[in-house]
């Protein structure tokens, strides 16, 4: 599958609600064609429509392995931003 493809897919994937990169990179291996072979972080960094949002830390769970990355597409974020108070 082609890297253009797997971003359209993960921004439908991601346009309703924002994923963790393990959650991404589960529902992206069921995906016919898919072989897995991507840095899916690195790919999803070089679309200008995906952000991260922020990190999902592990509960109870020590060692050196970073926190999953958050994220969502850049019309989920606008949508949900809070409105900025107004300053009187």
């Amino acid at each position: 599958m082609e890297v253009e493809k797997i971003r359209l897919i993960i921004r439908k994937y991601i346009s309703e609600q924002p994923r963790n990169s393990a959650e991404i990179a589960t529902w992206l291996s069921d995906q016919e064609g898919y072989s897995g072979s991507l840095d899916l972080a690195s790919l999803m960094e070089t679309d200008t429509s995906i952000v991260r949002i922020g990190t999902v830390r592990k509960s109870g769970m020590t060692g050196s392995t970073p926190p999953l990355s958050e994220w969502a597409t850049k019309e989920w974020v606008q949508h949900h931003e809070r409105a900025k108070p107004d300053n009187k």
